[in-house]
């Protein structure tokens, strides 16, 4: 890692480290943020890497990544998940399926809020900068309700963009899928 010196809110640091900043991390570090992009984390722009909060979380819970708040303090898992609670309710259960599919099964998981759900997945072996996502995935309590309409929306939606539908709902043995399509006739 490259050795700037910055001053954050009158403390002196030796390196100018990732940094929460809204509903994401910066990462400032030119070398460490092309390391974290080859990987598919964040988004790259002008040498400065835009990672969410799930991708933080994850890269903090693994200690991939060390996160530091504006004043310059580092964050705790906690404090950080405390953060993505605000910006996003139930970040928690969204982060255990997020987890799971980057981490445990090797997927690709990224924001799908363009497509109207919580994340897009890649295929294992694809990066959003080599293919298109193959799933969509919306994440729901397990006691969660749905209609009909909503799943006939989705189903056709995710039909639309080439995509296959995947509601996810978090367990006590862990996050479970349930692919929802159109049948062919």
């Amino acid at each position: 890692m490259a050795v700037r010196k910055s001053v954050i809110k009158g403390k002196k640091t030796e390196q100018l480290q990732p940094v929460l900043s809204g509903d994401r991390v910066i990462v400032h570090d030119a070398k460490l943020a092309a390391q974290l992009a080859t990987r598919s984390f964040g988004e790259l722009k002008k040498d400065q890497l835009y990672i969410n909060l799930y991708e933080a979380c994850l890269l903090l819970e693994e200690k991939k990544l060390q996160i530091y708040s504006k004043d310059g303090d580092k964050m705790k898992l906690n404090e950080l998940m405390g953060a993505g609670e605000c910006f996003n309710e139930g970040f928690g259960m969204k982060f255990d399926v997020f987890r799971d599919l980057r981490s445990v099964r090797g997927y690709v998981a990224k924001s799908g809020i363009k497509f109207g759900c919580d994340f897009v997945v890649y295929p294992r072996g694809k990066t959003p900068s080599t293919s298109h996502s193959k799933w969509m995935v919306h994440v729901m309590p397990e006691s969660a309700r749905l209609d009909y309409v909503e799943i006939t929306r989705s189903a056709r939606l995710a039909a639309n963009v080439k995509k296959a539908m995947l509601f996810a709902t978090v367990t006590d043995r862990g996050p479970v899928y349930y692919e929802i399509s159109r049948a062919k006739l």
